[in-house]
Parts: structure tokens; C-alpha cells; sequence
């Protein structure tokens, strides 16, 4: 289950049940719609299930609007037999999903390749898939804006304490080592540069200097 908060007035707006299952929650993401006052936003869990929502400012109005579930092979990363009972989902990688454009979203999970998947909330296809040399333990996108020229980097945590920058369009990359345990959040700073990275593992935080050439 899902709770939304009002952080203003400490209380619990709503409880949506919908998004069920013994699979932990792993990402929630959001964005504004241009109808007045209305937000789309997303669920991933780790049986690599995302639900679509749709809702209002004051939450009186949620609507779940799609499913959407990526495949995966029938066997563990370490090559073992995936029960149907399983619940051991610290084995696998989480399922990671945000918004990236006003019909696009970024998937990221378990999977038969180590990649990330661009849905098309509209024609609900995968429009496009970057591959990756490991999996992904937590991610986050710069602004992505329209001027082909502009910068666009993903930033790439994983188990393996590297942070990896890689290049949205061109897909190079690079990684970076600082952190002494697997990276649970990296995060950009939301400034007009995004020159800015946090990551953080076990009881550390790390202020990165993105520097572009």
C-alpha cells in the first residue's frame, strides 16, 4: 500500500490499495500535467509492476490510469530457479522507473539484458533501450530539455559502489568511485546547471562537481 501525506497538516490524505502484492515498493515518481491542477505519477515494485496514476492537488480525485509490467527471465541473476512464492527480493535488482518528457518514462529493472527501457506512455511501446554493464541500484536524469545541444546525463548507482555518468543521446559513459557500500540514492541538484550530484550508502553522503567538456 501506498500512503499520501499532507506534510503541512500531518495527516493521511488517502491509502491506495491497488497497487498489491508481497513485492516491496521501490520508487515513486511524479510530474505536473498541463490541466490545471492535475499530476500524473508512477509506482514501481519489485516484482517489476508500475502503476499509472492521475490525480488532483488535494487528492479527492485518484484515478489509476494503466499497468505496465516488463519481462524478466525465469531464472535469478546468480542463476537460480525464480520460485513463484519468492521473497527473497534483495537478490535482484530493484525495478526504477521516472518521467522524462510528457509521454516518455525511463525504466530501469531486472531483466533478460542490464538496459534501460523508454516507454511511450501513448503508443505503449518501447521506443528505445541503452544498454548497461551492470544493474542498476538507484538512477536519476538531469533536465532533459528540447535543444538537441543541451547536455543529458543519467546518473547510475549500483551495488558495486560505482556512480556512472552516461550520456542520454550518445550513450558513452563514465564511472566513478568514492562511496564505500552500495549506493541507495543518487540524486541532481535542481539548479539551471545541474552540476551537482548527491549519493549516498550506508552512513555516507558524497557531494559530487559534475564538470562537462
Amino acid at each position: 500500500s501506498v500512503a499520501i501525506s499532507n506534510l503541512v497538516q500531518g495527516i493521511v490524505l488517502r491509502v491506495l490499495n491497488e497497487h498489491r502484492g508481497n513485492a516491496p515498493i521501490c520508487m515513486i515518481d511524479s510530474k505536473q500535467l498541463l490541466e490545471n491542477n492535475f499530476s500524473m505519477w508512477l509506482i514501481t515494485s519489485h516484482d517489476r509492476r508500475v502503476s499509472l496514476w492521475k490525480s488532483n492537488q488535494q487528492f479527492d480525485l485518484c484515478q489509476l490510469i494503466d499497468w505496465l509490467t516488463f519481462s524478466a527471465p525465469s531464472f535469478a541473476p546468480d542463476g537460480t530457479t525464480i520460485q513463484n512464492n519468492n521473497n527473497n527480493w534483495q537478490s535482484y535488482p530493484p525495478s526504477l522507473a521516472r518521467f522524462i518528457d510528457h509521454n516518455l518514462l525511463m525504466y530501469i529493472g531486472y531483466g533478460i539484458e542490464k538496459s534501460i527501457q523508454i516507454y511511450n506512455l501513448d503508443t505503449k511501446q518501447i521506443t528505445r533501450t541503452i544498454s548497461l554493464n551492470q544493474w542498476c541500484s538507484c538512477f536519476d536524469i538531469s533536465n532533459i530539455k528540447n535543444d538537441e545541444n543541451e547536455n543529458r546525463l543519467i546518473a547510475i548507482g549500483t551495488k558495486d559502489r560505482l556512480v556512472q555518468l552516461k550520456d542520454y543521446t550518445q550513450e558513452t559513459f563514465q564511472d566513478f568511485i568514492g562511496n564505500s557500500d552500495t549506493i541507495i540514492n543518487i540524486k541532481f541538484l535542481k539548479n539551471k546547471s545541474n552540476d551537482l550530484l548527491i549519493t549516498t550508502s550506508s552512513n555516507e553522503i558524497f557531494l559530487w562537481n559534475v564538470l562537462l567538456n
